[in-house]
């Protein structure tokens, strides 16, 4: 069995042109990682353009990318990433964990 997550932006939500997926996770555990990974990444790439937490999450609901895999909620990482900035580069490195590179 095979895991994925989905990816897209927000900028353009649900639009077929603007989502891709990426497969090939032998569990649920490695496809969540990815996307907590993922979506840190997009928050810490805007977090310095953000005047207030608030900001930051409007900033990534409009303009940032998106992570979503079966089991994942991802709006409380969301709340997670914007109230904890990370502290290591491993943190924001969903690169590493791609089953396909």
């Amino acid at each position: 069995m095979s895991f994925l997550v989905m990816c897209g932006d927000f900028a353009h939500y649900q639009d077929p042109e603007e989502e891709w997926v990426v497969t090939g996770f032998v569990s649920a555990a490695a496809a969540q990682e990815y996307a907590r990974r993922f979506i840190r990444a997009q928050i810490e790439d805007l977090r310095g353009q953000a005047e207030s937490h608030a900001a930051l999450k409007e900033m990534y609901f409009s303009w940032g990318e998106y992570a979503a895999t079966e089991g994942f909620d991802s709006a409380a990482w969301v709340d997670h990433c914007i109230a904890t900035p990370a502290s290591r580069k491993a943190e924001t490195d969903y690169d590493a964990l791609d089953p396909n590179p």
